[in-house]
């Protein structure tokens, strides 16, 4: 199909009296070609202005409403810069972007950091270009990949970078965290106040929130705000008021008023909010919405977008295969709706085409999205989120603003919906909490929330609803919820369980974990499934949010959280090491573990001291507190003056008992990684506080034996795998396995050495060799299988090793994975001239084919760090050097190739 002539502008440019024509592709040359492609004409909007200073030609979008997450290809004109250009309007959140470039179409890459320049296209080829692309452009193709491409990658399509979205929203939800923050500073420094009431907060917080809703909502053209004036401050309240279907806010005197106005000032100047997403929101009611009263008495704590999308993706399909109209969700415990807006945009996805035009979406949708919270002022901001997520249709969602554990509201609301979405309140019930629903007749039987809020809804949830929540890692294992995990366990197919590290919350400082799932028909057990278990540690947490990678994933059998394991939904790290050590003795059987001595505390009278750093009547040397940094392995904790008295302690457990020999262990972690053990020599036997734990020996092991193996890379791993954020419960430490049949000569003569060379100021290389000889020996007795090895100390791979005088972050190499033991390959690194001639005597017997199979095994692992040595030391790479041999002996010379 040849160019058309409106698709191009002619212009003349003189050259020394010549007159040349040039032709300029034309944007709106594009527009057929999208609608070709898909997209509605509704959908394709001219003139979009992506902030004050820039504005392009037009921008497709895939449905309403037109932001951020449904804009798929913009379009920019011609531009001396295109890269520039390009980048101005990533705010768009287009994937791709087309640069009318003079004649050419330039095709570009969105991208976080810098746009990439994919293809140029001549513009007389424009119609087959489109035409070979109409469906990897189309509308559909591109949300998917923007949506759900993160968590299913048979969406994703190879021009859309996923983590272009999620930085777009995290951006503008800072902005406005930053709009309302600075406004609500504003306006109490211009009413004078400084220490603000409860009520005098919120009507702060509620005010300038109210105003920067106005503005998105005349930003986005929402009817009955088109025209609106930020400063008419009493119209816009009214308006708001209708819109939330509540009272508006009081203004009641002119200072009130004028402050008021000046704020309106304020966010009148702040850039077009017209393509924000809902999801950006979840920011500002997570850093700025939310008092710290309400998150304190309400145990609030927003669910982040990226894990509100991870959850509903992971279910897309499942909610596919429940029918168009039983598909309903509930959000109990709601907050700013997030799962809510989320659902509505999979709902509206799964809708036929002709279906997703607001008119008909808007009450198929009113009828099946339903939340309940107990904070009003969240209420306010979820039907903003979902009012805008379905523009221009008129408020009119079913949200509640009540106390979810009152009567029967949660068996109600949740017998209704086939879609349970949900992220808790995470808190145990306080005291007052439980007197107060016991004199209305409400029972509560789970003391934690999240428990309780499953126990009562999960029963309910018909066959084939689907349920995504997040919950507290505590009620995966805790006694509190066994009965919930029973009931998941035996009527439900799990799905996933994922584990997440604390701060993953804002304000929360608790480890989470997701779980999601199906329910079965009554005549089947959820036990004969499969699951996905996954751990993501805390430095995996920012790949994790961009593009949902997970190093650590397994498939596991359901009928393993049985009741023998009590129901217990934790999957600890490294399973297959702790498999193979299952039969091995463990660390109780080798030694008496306890913890340290706890004084009385507020009970006793100001005048006892309990401990001091300096002598006082009747106290004794002892050990008071454990460092995690600066006392190093081959040492003591500082020593305190103590009191013994037993009217001072309220449990002795091991911590009074003195002048035996013992290793002292921390009971906190002396770091957030997978060295979290740091184990010390008390040749004395000095009294300790319940900040340590003593470790007393049983023959046959001496104490610079069990130093070495807690201090190993075994014990540390344990620990790490399965106590996670936790402190070093004694219970726990206990179980760490032991070498089986040990001959621990060979450690402790290492051990001694490492003391030695410790004590006698030794370089730091002398002594990090040494700490090597004492893993060696150590791990050389647990016998473990090379793979197996190497999964183990990969845990510790950029970890620096606590308690030592140098810097260790690593063990065995990555390219020797699985080919070498760390035993031997310390061997090889501390003499590789001895270790390679025997290389070669071996090598010998196999030309002489002499050798035996135990030495064709050692030679080659000796060839192994033979090839990795000839890498490390050689100054090209073996790959090179055969590639350059290759070009050597296989191509024929210049004269060579003349004579021919």
């Amino acid at each position: 199909m040849a160019i058309h002539a409106s698709d191009v502008k002619l212009y003349g440019v003189n050259h020394g009296g010549i007159v040349a024509i040039n032709a300029v592709l034309q944007p709106e040359a594009l527009k057929s070609r999208l609608r070709s492609c898909g997209y509605r004409r509704d959908l394709v909007h001219s003139d979009v202005a992506i902030d004050r200073d820039v504005t392009i030609p037009f921008a497709a979008f895939a449905q309403y409403p037109t932001d951020s997450r449904s804009a798929c290809i913009a379009v920019v004109a011609e531009s001396s810069e295109p890269r520039r250009a390009v980048e101005a309007c990533r705010p768009l959140g287009a994937p791709i972007v087309f640069a009318c470039h003079q004649n050419t179409l330039q095709w570009w890459k969105q991208g976080t950091d810098s746009a990439e320049y994919l293809d140029s296209i001549p513009a007389e080829k424009l119609d087959r270009f489109f035409q070979a692309n109409q469906d990897q452009f189309s509308p559909e193709a591109i949300y998917r990949a923007k949506t759900l491409g993160r968590v299913r990658s048979e969406y994703q399509l190879s021009f859309v970078d996923l983590g272009v979205m999620p930085l777009i929203e995290e951006e503008v939800g800072k902005e406005l965290t930053q709009l309302i923050s600075r406004n609500v500073r504003s306006l109490k420094n211009q009413l004078g106040w400084d220490d603000v009431t409860s009520q005098q907060g919120h009507w702060v917080l509620q005010t300038v929130f109210w105003l920067v809703s106005a503005k998105v909502l005349r930003d986005k053209q929402v009817p009955n705000f088109e025209s609106i004036r930020l400063d008419e401050i009493e119209k816009v309240f009214a308006r708001v008021a209708k819109h939330y279907g509540t009272q508006p806010v009081p203004v009641s005197s002119k200072k009130k008023l004028s402050a008021l106005q000046s704020v309106a000032e304020t966010v009148e100047q702040f850039s077009s909010l017209a393509l924000t997403t809902t999801e950006s929101l979840a920011h500002v009611y997570e850093n700025a919405l939310i008092s710290k009263q309400t998150r304190s008495a309400l145990g609030t704590h927003s669910t982040p977008s990226f894990l509100v999308d991870y959850v509903v993706g992971n279910l897309s399909d499942w909610i596919q295969e429940i029918p168009e109209n039983e598909r309903s969700v509930f959000e109990p415990a709601c907050g700013h709706a997030g799962f809510l807006v989320s659902a509505m945009r999979l709902l509206t996805q799964l809708l036929p085409y002709e279906k997703q035009s607001p008119s008909r979406r808007g009450p198929y949708l009113r009828k099946r999205l339903h939340g309940t919270e107990i904070d009003a002022f969240a209420v306010e901001l979820a039907r903003l989120s979902l009012t805008l997520t379905d523009i221009p249709n008129p408020d009119g969602w079913d949200l509640r603003v009540e106390d979810m554990f009152v009567d029967d509201r949660l068996e109600t609301q949740m017998k209704g919906n086939s879609i349970l979405l949900a992220n808790p309140p995470f808190e145990n019930f306080t005291e007052e909490e439980l007197t107060k629903y016991s004199k209305t007749g409400v029972e509560i039987v789970s003391y934690n929330k999240t428990a309780e809020m499953l126990r009562l809804t999960l029963p309910h949830l018909k066959a084939g609803g689907v349920f995504g929540v997040v919950v507290p890692q505590s009620l995966l294992h805790g006694t509190l919820a066994e009965d919930v995990r029973k009931f998941l366990i035996e009527n439900y197919e799990l799905r996933e369980v994922s584990l997440f590290p604390d701060k993953v919350f804002n304000f929360a400082d608790v480890e989470s974990a997701i779980l999601l799932g199906r329910r079965l028909p009554s005549r089947k057990n959820g036990s004969r499934s499969s699951l996905r278990f996954q751990r993501i540690r805390e430095w995996q947490m920012p790949e994790f949010k961009t593009h949902y990678e997970v190093p650590s994933t397994r498939q596991v059998s359901q009928s393993r959280f049985n009741e023998e394991a009590r129901w217990d939904l934790r999957v600890p790290d490294l399973e297959e090491v702790w498999e193979l050590l299952r039969e091995n003795p463990t660390a109780n059987e080798f030694a008496q573990l306890g913890q340290g001595l706890i004084y009385h505390g507020v009970e006793l009278p100001k005048s006892v001291e309990t401990y001091s750093e300096n002598r006082f009547k009747g106290s004794v040397r002892g050990y008071v507190r454990f460092e995690p940094i600066g006392v190093e392995l081959h040492k003591t904790p500082k020593p305190y003056w103590m009191n013994l008295d037993v009217a001072s302690i309220r449990r002795p457990v091991t911590g009074v008992q003195t002048e035996i020999p013992q290793i002292l262990l921390n009971y906190a972690p002396v770091s957030r990684g997978p060295w979290r053990l740091k184990a010390l020599i008390d040749p004395v036997g000095r009294p300790v506080t319940s900040r340590f734990i003593t470790v007393r020996p049983r023959l046959p092991f001496s104490l610079p034996v069990l130093w070495a193996i807690l201090n190993s890379p075994v014990s540390n791993g344990f620990a790490f795998s399965h106590l996670g954020k936790r402190d070093n419960i004694v219970g726990e430490i206990r179980k760490i396995p032991m070498p089986y049949k040990c001959d621990s000569s060979e450690i402790e003569a290492f051990a001694l050495k490492y003391f030695e060379a410790a004590n006698s100021d030794e370089s730091t290389e002398v002594l990090q060799a040494l700490m090597h000889d004492v893993d060696a020996a150590v791990l050389r007795q647990y016998n473990l299988p090379r793979d197996i090895e190497y999964k183990l100390l990969s845990l510790f791979d950029g970890w620096e090793r606590v308690g030592v005088p140098f810097k260790q972050t690593h063990y065995t190499p990555e390219s020797l994975a699985g080919q070498i033991g760390f035993a031997e390959f310390n061997e090889y690194e501390r003499d590789w001239k001895k270790a390679n001639r025997h290389r070669g005597k071996l090598i010998d017997k196999k030309i002489a084919k002499t050798i035996s199979r135990s030495e064709r095994r050692e030679l080659d692992r000796l060839q192994a760090y033979a090839d990795y040595y000839l890498e490390k030391v050689a100054p090209r790479s073996t790959d090179t050097l055969e590639e350059l041999e290759d070009l050597i002996f296989s191509q024929p010379s210049k004269r060579d190739k003349g004579s021919e």
